[in-house]
């Protein structure tokens, strides 16, 4: 089920909704992503996070709705939100097609429409670095999640540094506008968007623990994700083996309310 409206969002959200839209398209074309064994990984980090017993999720920033879709499949239930219409109706289609029970929304998540202590958990990927607020967005987060619950952050850092990788990306670039039509420019935001994000290449996770701290989550962990690197590495041809290396981690904590 899809959701929508008018969403009224200032400058710097047009631009990256507008990036987001476009990017779509192309989202789940990246080289080496997908395959059974990154599928089983994904399934086996979220339930190591979020546990065995059905939880009411919401999936903010849910994209074409991969996270959306393991955690369905994990048999939660699952409300997934996004500003991006493209990204949206991807995610739509591929959850019809596969028959996944997920409710999309078009929200912006740093000023969500639900209630206070609405979710069990709050998932969170790839999606905080592109945040003009992201200590606002965390708070709206928390806010709508119960006490007790959590919120589960995946993000990761992203510049690419050194000859090897450097190269690798340029083919990768290539590679996507051969293959898919995907233009090779617009790898990143225009710069009046970049200079209006705090972490417009993306962001370490020590940043994520303190926005995540300051939000007043608690018993905070975190993970390294390299593992999913190491599995999407397996599946690219030797050209593009370090063309998107950039190191990937989770954060969560447990939200503590006083009422």
């Amino acid at each position: 089920m899809t959701e929508s409206g008018k969403l009224k969002l200032d400058r710097t959200k047009e631009g990256v909704k507008k990036y987001w839209d476009y990017g779509s398209k192309f989202y789940d074309t990246a080289p080496g992503s997908g395959g059974t064994e990154e599928s089983e990984m994904w399934r086996k980090i979220l339930s190591g996070a979020i546990g065995p017993n059905p939880k009411n999720i919401l999936d903010v920033g849910s994209g074409t709705g991969i996270i959306a879709m393991y955690l369905a499949e994990l048999g939660h239930s699952v409300t997934a939100v996004d500003f991006s219409e493209g990204m949206m109706d991807i995610a739509r289609k591929k959850a019809l097609a596969k028959g996944a029970d997920i409710r999309f929304m078009e929200m912006d998540v740093e000023n969500l429409s639900f209630e206070d202590d609405t979710f069990d958990f709050i998932t969170a990927r790839y999606v905080l670095w592109t945040m003009p607020h992201p200590e606002k967005a965390v708070k709206e987060w928390v806010r709508v999640v119960k006490p007790g619950g959590r919120i589960v952050i995946i993000d990761g850092k992203w510049v690419t540094k050194g000859l090897l990788p450097c190269i690798s990306a340029a083919n990768y670039h290539i590679y996507r506008f051969i293959k898919y039509g995907k233009n090779p420019f617009t790898y990143d935001y225009k710069k009046d968007i970049n200079i209006s994000l705090p972490n417009p290449h993306g962001v370490d996770k020590e940043q994520v623990v303190e926005y995540v701290s300051k939000a007043g989550l608690v018993d905070i962990s975190v993970t390294d994700l390299k593992i999913i690197r190491d599995i999407q590495r397996k599946r690219l041809p030797w050209y593009l083996k370090y063309a998107n290396d950039h190191p990937i981690f989770m954060v969560h904590g447990t939200a503590v309310k006083n009422k």
